[in-house]
Formats: structure tokens, sequence, C-alpha cells
């Protein structure tokens, strides 16, 4: 009697393959590599990682920044979010469901009308809390930190006083273990990290995992492009 041949199952596909799909519907084939390779070397890698924790890394991190810098905030939350949804259906093994609910960048509550909207530039710089204010406008107040204890304080004393956090890296007065600071007391605000390299922005990202969402940029991006970045992120808060 003739066995039953196996069935043999059917090969997952890569992560690579299933962000190229949701990426593919939006943009052009090359402006879709151009982003990924601009994520990847936010990231310093090679390709789209595979492994569990890297891969939501990747997605949260290096390319949701390198999706709002190119394309905008708003659009690269929507992205992102489906991008995690494909990940979950495609990936059937528990271990890759980036579920939406699960994910770092979460849908904040927006502000009631008339509420007032606070930036913390946490750096030693005043020109660039004077020059953020000036891009920003009136109707933001953007507010100076020169110590990590100061802005622990500040955080510490009212958990939500500040919808975004500017942490500036060109003109530092703190080190990344700041961030552990950022997300015990500001886990529902926005991190821009601005100005640091590759390195740092990978241990950034790691360290602030589950906690507030971060926006690491270039190392090279100017005070101008920030502006534009955090008026962005605004604009949707």
């Amino acid at each position: 009697m003739a066995s039953t041949p196996k069935q043999v199952p059917a090969a997952q596909p890569s992560p690579t393959v299933i962000v190229e799909e949701v990426l593919s519907a939006v943009l052009s084939p090359k402006r879709m590599k151009t982003v990924l390779d601009d994520a990847c070397r936010l990231a310093g890698l090679a390709e789209v990682p595979s492994s569990p924790v890297s891969l939501r890394v990747f997605v949260e991190g290096a390319l949701f920044s390198t999706l709002s810098r190119q394309l905008g905030i708003g659009y690269a939350l929507d992205l992102g979010e489906q991008i995690r949804g494909a990940l979950a259906l495609a990936l059937s093994d528990e271990k890759y469901a980036i579920q939406a609910g699960q994910s770092d960048i979460r849908m904040r509550t927006r502000r009631s009308a008339g509420s007032t909207l606070r930036v913390l530039v946490v750096s030693r710089a005043s020109l660039v809390v004077f020059l953020l204010q000036d891009m920003l406008g009136e109707d933001v107040e953007v507010l100076p930190i020169s110590s990590g204890a100061e802005l622990e304080d500040r955080l510490r004393r009212q958990a939500s006083y500040a919808s975004l956090i500017v942490v500036d890296r060109k003109h530092p007065c703190v080190d990344p273990e700041i961030a552990a600071v950022l997300k015990r007391h500001a886990p529902e605000s926005t991190v821009v990290w601005w100005g640091a390299h590759g390195s740092e922005r990978e241990d950034v990202e790691m360290r602030l995992y589950g906690g507030p969402k971060l926006i690491p940029t270039q190392a090279d991006m100017d005070l101008a492009d920030l502006g534009e970045l955090c008026r962005g992120v605004i604009e949707l808060l």
C-alpha cells in the first residue's frame, strides 16, 4: 500500500518581504529601497533583522524615524501600524507577533482644548532653546532643562508635564543613562533624541524599549530640520 507523502509546511515569509510589501503599497520601488536603506543605515544593520527583539526595535525605532523624516509623522504612524499588523498575521510564530496593542508606538490621548503644550529641551545651549521657541511659536511653551536632576524633578512633580522632550546630544548636558528617567517618569511623552551617532541611537532605542515613543535623528540633522520635525510631532498631539 502506497504511503501518503508528507505535507511540507509552507515556509514563512521573511520580515524583509513583509515590510517591503506594506511599503510598496504606497511607495515606488526606488523610494522604498531608499527608505529601507536609510533605516538600516540608521540602525547600523545590513538588512531588516529577523530576530524578534531586533525586528521590533527596528520597526519602532530606525524605520519609524526614517518614515517620519521622509514622509511625515502621520504617514509614519499609519505605515508603522500596517507593518506591525502584517507581521503579526504573516508570521504565525507568537514570538514575532507585534500586535498594535503591544506596540511601543502607542496612540496618544489628544490634549484638551486650551491645555498648555510644553516642550522640554534638555541642552546646555541656550540658543537651541531660543530658536526652537521661535520656530514652534507662542502657542507652545519651550522650557530649558540643563541637567538630569532638573529633568527628573520636573517629570516627577507632574508626570504629564511635557508632551515632547528634545534631548540635545550635540550640546549635551546628560548622557544616555537619562533614558531610565524618561522611561520611568515620561512613558506617554514623545522623545526626540537629536544629533547622536549610530551606536548611541541603537543603545537608547534598547533603553527606552517599552517606554516613551522615541524619534532618533541622524547625527548631522541641523537645527532647522529639528524644528520642522518637532513642529510635525506637535501637530499630532
